[in-house]
């Protein structure tokens, strides 16, 4: 079981939390969501509902297209703004309230249970570490970890990896929630069984949600099969490009650290250093990009103060910029989102080309 440094904390984390606590406490805030959250959540989910019902109504094959690919997008808005806060306990102060808006992934598609134990308890856990963060486990066909065999066909991942990212939700939805089920990494160990309530939950999300995107469709409009299913494949391909923007620009870029322990099975650095280092912000400076991606743009302060919900993030960002520069500790930030995806872009470029021994792929 791996563990992290114990070494005391450095000055500028005790500094930078009172600094955090004096701005909730000088402006009269709550940790949790306020009115603009809910009303930037109602928005986002009533455009949901209503792109919905107008793809239900829609006379052309055309229209129906376009109204899946703002679907898709709408659905990545929607999960980042209020469920990824709920499976963090930030949205309300009610822990029920909380796992009860997770059920709001279910209605996207995805797992609520699953997804909060990939995330909170593996990739937050343990971010960038490899074979220890599920949620950037690479399989064979990508290159990310330094210390990763180069195999063969690394040489054009820089190609056809993003490509296959506009997979990442189509296989999210058919096979990873059924393998993490099975087979769930949390916390450095295994989890070898689930609740029997949780598998039905599992079932029946994905039985609702193929209904309303593939069955409903076909029932109410007069398309083809095919034309449907085209639909939504292209819906899914604009919610993976659309979530793999944020994923990739906030800890997969080419200046990303990938930190592993030692022969002692100890990390290098503290859990909160580790936070800094292995994160790393976007777009700061854009409030579309901001309020679009729920703040996952600032995501160094995101991975410091999980439990904030993210409409402080802001300025809570800002707090973490000055106090980064008082104490000399880097903080890392590409300046805008096209900067970001190429950074991206740069690292799996990189990794094509280390100068490590070539290993075949195994068929």
């Amino acid at each position: 079981m791996i563990r992290y440094n114990q070494i005391k904390n450095h000055e500028f984390f005790v500094v930078l939390r009172g600094r955090v606590q004096n701005y909730f406490k000088d402006n009269g805030l709550s940790i949790y969501a306020e009115d603009r959250a809910y009303a930037k959540a109602l928005i986002l989910v009533s455009s949901y509902v209503l792109c919905y019902y107008a793809m239900l109504h829609t006379n052309t094959f055309g229209q129906y297209i376009a109204l899946c690919v703002v679907l898709g997008m709408l659905k990545i808005f929607v999960a980042l703004n209020v469920a990824h806060d709920a499976a963090h306990h930030a949205f309300f102060r009610s822990k029920k309230l909380n796992d009860l808006l997770l059920f709001v992934f279910d209605a996207l598609g995805a797992n609520g249970y699953m997804w909060k134990l990939r995330h909170v308890h593996s990739h937050h856990a343990y971010t960038n570490v490899p074979n220890y963060d599920a949620d950037i486990k690479q399989s064979a066909l990508v290159r990310i970890f330094p210390s990763s065999p180069l195999r063969y066909l690394h040489r054009l991942q820089h190609v056809y990896m993003p490509v296959l990212y506009g997979f990442y939700s189509l296989h999210w939805l058919l096979f990873r929630d059924f393998k993490d089920f099975y087979d769930t990494p949390t916390n450095n160990r295994q989890i070898s069984a689930h609740q029997t309530v949780e598998l039905i939950r599992l079932i029946m999300g994905k039985l609702v949600y193929f209904t309303m995107m593939i069955g409903a469709p076909y029932q109410w409009l007069a398309l083809e099969f095919y034309q449907v299913i085209l639909g939504f494949i292209v819906m899914q391909f604009a919610a993976s490009y659309t979530v793999a923007i944020a994923l990739a620009s906030a800890h997969v870029g080419h200046d990303a650290e990938f930190p592993e322990p030692d022969d002692s099975n100890v990390l290098p650095h503290s859990f909160l250093m580790h936070q800094i280092i292995t994160t790393t912000d976007f777009a700061t400076k854009n409030p579309l990009v901001t309020h679009l991606y729920g703040a996952f743009n600032h995501h160094v302060i995101h991975h410091l103060f999980p439990h904030v919900c993210h409409i402080h993030y802001p300025d809570l960002t800002t707090i973490l910029k000055f106090t980064c520069s008082e104490y000399g500790i880097p903080y890392k930030e590409n300046d805008t989102l096209m900067d970001a995806i190429y950074a991206h872009y740069q690292l799996l470029e990189e990794r094509s080309k280390a100068e490590l021994e070539l290993v075949l792929p195994e068929f």
